[in-house]
């Protein structure tokens, strides 16, 4: 009887911690049969992710994974649309469909400054369930080749404890080169940004945007407003650690005015003389900007929170900026119709 009630233990015990998302079998692959159990490792897991999903994600994201949960027509950012396959935070380029591992980290770490919390405290196996279980509600993971990895360049300052010759080149990139002022705010005057700009072999520019130190609203493809982020007030969605922030600066943000940059960086002199940038200025970049995050306040005074209209149209049926209709009148639209017909 003690023989007999030990081998159920030890068969529960082998159950409960065998097949880890780390360690998963192959697509297909089945129980031993002597357990009774033929349901294979992937089909246990979408169950699990079924049942998670339905317990912490059906209110916002909805029932069909198309954001449409009950909760969602009042927040804004909205939910993500899970049956459109476009994640905006990912180490494959721009418009690639996201890595596992990515999804897994966007439910561990949440997205900051959203209504998507950090979901750490669910167990290891338990997110892995929901990365399966969101993958169902597109046919693109079964029809699309996995993208291509993104090159990570050499950190050329990993070794330097003082950051600050990474901080410099990072600022004159994103004045000079990358022009990310355009839709970020500029954290230089006009002359500042001409000066960096000539370091670039780029022209002069006579004309500047009157809130120059205000970053610009913008449509993302599916007609949402977004707001960019100015990196002294604001949140930055996925993390603020080093890594992240290149992989956001190189990868690009799916949906956004944020483009590829690792494809791109890299500018030879007019003269032929050498590289004006590298993809090693990714990473100065990175480090400029998390540098101006460290910048940003730990309490901001009262009222000063405003720092562009925000204010929401609560007249409609979901919830949205005000400004996104002055928005969609000055795109002819905001929709990306032609990537619209490529999704169906």
């Amino acid at each position: 009887m003690m023989f007999r009630r030990s081998g159920c233990l030890l068969a529960a015990m082998v159950m409960v911690g065998g097949c880890v998302p780390n360690d998963r079998a192959p697509v297909g692959a089945e129980q031993p049969s002597d357990t009774g159990y033929q349901v294979s490792v992937d089909q246990t897991l979408l169950e699990e992710g079924r049942r998670g999903y339905e317990s912490y994600c059906v209110g916002c994201h909805g029932e069909n994974g198309d954001g449409e949960g009950t909760g969602s027509w009042a927040l804004h950012p909205p939910p993500r649309d899970f049956t459109r396959s476009k994640f905006k935070f990912s180490s494959r380029r721009s418009g690639e469909l996201p890595t596992d591992r990515d999804l897994f980290d966007t439910i561990t770490r949440g997205l900051k400054g959203t209504s998507m919390p950090p979901w750490r405290l669910l167990p290891e196996r338990e997110r892995w369930s929901l990365v399966a279980y969101i993958k169902t509600f597109s046919a693109r993971w079964t029809t699309d080749d996995p993208a291509a990895s993104m090159p990570i360049a050499e950190n050329p300052y990993a070794m330097s404890l003082d950051k600050s010759a990474a901080i410099a080149r990072g600022e004159a990139v994103y004045h000079g080169l990358a022009t990310c002022w355009t839709c970020h705010a500029a954290y230089l005057d006009a002359n500042g940004i001409n000066e960096k700009l000539a370091m670039f072999e780029n022209a002069p520019r006579s004309e500047f945007r009157d809130d120059l130190d205000k970053p610009v609203a913008r449509l993302s493809t599916l007609g949402d407003v977004v707001y960019v982020p100015d990196f002294h007030r604001d949140f930055v969605r996925a993390g603020r650690s080093i890594e992240v922030l290149y992989r956001s600066i190189a990868a690009g943000i799916t949906g956004t005015a944020m483009p590829t940059w690792v494809d791109s960086i890299e500018i030879e002199s007019a003269a032929g003389d050498g590289h004006l940038s590298t993809r090693g200025d990714l990473w100065a970049l990175a480090y400029y900007v998390q540098d101006l995050i460290a910048q940003r306040p730990a309490l901001l005074a009262q009222g000063s929170f405003r720092v562009r209209d925000r204010g929401m149209d609560v007249t409609k049926e979901r919830w949205e900026p005000v400004v996104g209709d002055a928005l969609r009148a000055e795109s002819g639209g905001g929709d990306d119709e032609e990537e619209e017909e490529e999704e169906e």
